[in-house]
């Protein structure tokens, strides 16, 4: 347990982390600039904070500056920074909540 958090997996970025808790909820902490942590705000979070959105997730994996995630429905979500197109979303632009991934739903 964690900050009172039980975490059932931990996936490690370059300078953050998420993991997912028991009731399916993604929590990250680390460097923010982009918004890899993807609560809404390109703070540095000391501690796990929730992901926006409310969204159940299966799975979170932490990349360089970014995360994906994917639901108890197989629907993919990433967030942060988004250069070369790697969130998936069609777009270029970096993103500080969950985008769905395009086609994913």
């Amino acid at each position: 347990m964690a900050g009172g958090l039980d975490f059932t997996r931990v996936s490690a970025g370059h300078f953050h982390a998420c993991g997912e808790t028991t009731n399916k909820r993604a929590h990250c902490w680390g460097w923010n600039l982009e918004g890899a942590i993807g609560d809404g705000t390109k703070t540095m979070r000391l501690s796990p904070v929730p992901v926006a959105g409310g969204l159940l997730f299966s799975q979170v994996s932490a990349g360089s500056s970014h995360t994906c995630g994917r639901t108890p429905a197989a629907v993919a979500y990433c967030w942060g920074w988004n250069g070369y197109g790697k969130l998936g979303d069609g777009t270029f632009s970096d993103q500080l909540t969950p985008s769905p991934v395009a086609g994913s739903d």
